[in-house]
């Protein structure tokens, strides 16, 4: 048998689980507009931001998914009603022969890493390209 103030306890719990689950997911509505539109100005013609209208007559939408394209990978990121689901798949020839489901920070984590790398090897081919310019 519970007591009263146990299951005033438990009661104040649910509320305070509820109130966490409401401000994560404002959280990631934030973080998902914030990273669409920084991977759109930063990478233009390897993002694809899919909108969705707020409503029949709204000026206003939100982000319902990203695509970010690698030279081995593409990067899905869903809005879900629960969150948001991230995928990585591999692909060859533009043909996807793997996706991955990742965590979010794990997708985050192999995003920036892929894209660290993409860096590095065009500031290799630049210089290459200037060392021989001016040889």
């Amino acid at each position: 048998m519970t007591s009263p103030d146990s299951s005033a306890n438990d009661a104040s719990n649910i509320d305070l689980q509820a109130a966490w689950i409401r401000r994560s997911s404002a959280d990631i509505q934030a973080f998902v507009e914030g990273l669409a539109a920084r991977l759109e100005g930063d990478l233009p013609g390897q993002v694809d931001v899919v909108r969705k209208r707020d409503g029949l007559f709204a000026k206003t939408s939100h982000v319902q998914s990203i695509t970010v394209r690698t030279e081995e990978f593409h990067y899905l990121l869903e809005r879900q009603p629960s969150g948001v689901r991230t995928q990585r798949a591999r692909v060859v020839g533009g043909v996807i022969l793997k996706r991955d489901e990742l965590s979010l920070a794990g997708w985050m984590e192999s995003l920036l890493a892929a894209l660290f790398s993409q860096s590095g090897e065009l500031q290799r081919a630049s210089q290459s390209l200037h060392d021989f310019l001016m040889n």
